[in-house]
């Protein structure tokens, strides 16, 4: 009974500090850092008409926004569009740089096309006086193979449920639980570290919060699970399940869209970010059935006792 009182204050305690940290770091609602999500098309800048020396227009974050670094001796203001009331554009002095969302190109994102097909836009500018465009266009790429990624989560939950179910009440299947628990915490871990690389002109450390987000719970309360699995105390399927189910229906359905978007804003590839989600969002429900079934078996097996050398 201690080691449980141990479990639950250390659990209450991470579960305190998600509560005032999540507020702290809260981003616009989106699967990855900086509230950036998965697309089916990308921005990208052709060029300036006319050219300016000096000045720089590209697209970042995988498209989601423009940046502008003005080397130029002139200030450079971005146009809003006409008719709006509310502009929010950056108007930017000599040696500064900006980075925003332009509504002209969100509408083009936005906008109903099939995959391979590009269409175009353009971003007014005045620099000094003088009329200036971004010509671009959204190129919206083949989408991957959605059957195949959704194939993956589904193998990704059979493996440990099914050896989850046969090893309970067995030592192996303590070893089977565990692992599958640390697989789901590195996958996700992994997707959060790729993420939080991607936004330009925010500090690293606060978007892996944000990327993290409830996995800031999430994260201990598997690793606690999986140790405490391993020694054979029963407290610890208890804490993967709830770890398992955490993940695979609060935090990784989110990350969903990933597996069938064409742009995914992550820092690695946007193939591995799939297989990332596919591991957390199935394994977590296979760990949470595989914890289920150990806890329906009740007491595990102790841990083999060390052989005397002697």
């Amino acid at each position: 009974m201690r080691v449980v009182g141990r479990v639950v204050g250390v659990v209450a305690v991470v579960a305190g500090l998600v509560t005032v940290l999540l507020p702290a770091v809260a981003t616009p609602a989106g699967a990855h850092a900086g509230g950036l999500s998965s697309s089916s098309s990308e921005a990208v800048v052709l060029g300036l008409e006319p050219a300016v020396p000096g000045l720089s227009v590209r697209a970042v974050e995988f498209g989601a926004r423009l940046r502008l670094d003005n080397a130029t001796g002139s200030t450079v203001v971005v146009e809003p569009v006409p008719g709006s009331v509310v502009s929010g554009l950056p108007t930017v002095e000599p040696g500064g740089t900006a980075f925003w969302a332009d509504p002209r190109i969100t509408a083009a994102a936005t906008a109903e096309r099939p995959a391979g097909e590009v269409s175009a836009w353009a971003v007014p500018l005045r620099v000094d006086g003088r009329a200036v465009t971004v010509l671009g266009e959204q190129r919206r790429p083949p989408p991957p193979p959605a059957a195949l990624w959704w194939a993956a989560a589904g193998l990704a939950l059979l493996v440990p449920a099914v050896a989850g179910v046969l090893g309970a009440g067995r030592r192996w299947g303590r070893f089977v639980l565990a692992g599958a628990t640390a697989v789901v915490i590195a996958a996700h871990l992994l997707h959060v570290l790729g993420s939080a690389g991607v936004p330009q002109d925010q500090p690293y450390a606060l978007m892996l919060l944000s990327a993290a987000g409830y996995a800031l719970l999430g994260w201990p309360l598997g690793a606690i699970g999986a140790w405490l699995t391993l020694r054979g105390n029963v407290v610890g399927p208890l804490l993967c399940c709830a770890a398992g189910g955490l993940f695979a229906v609060v935090i990784a359905p989110i990350d969903a869209f990933t597996l069938v978007d064409a742009v995914v804003p992550f820092s690695w590839g946007a193939d591995l970010d799939r297989a990332l989600v596919a591991l957390t969002l199935g394994g977590g429900l296979g760990v949470a059935v595989a914890g289920v079934a150990a806890l329906r078996r009740g007491q595990l097996p102790a841990p083999a006792p060390a052989t005397d050398p002697t």
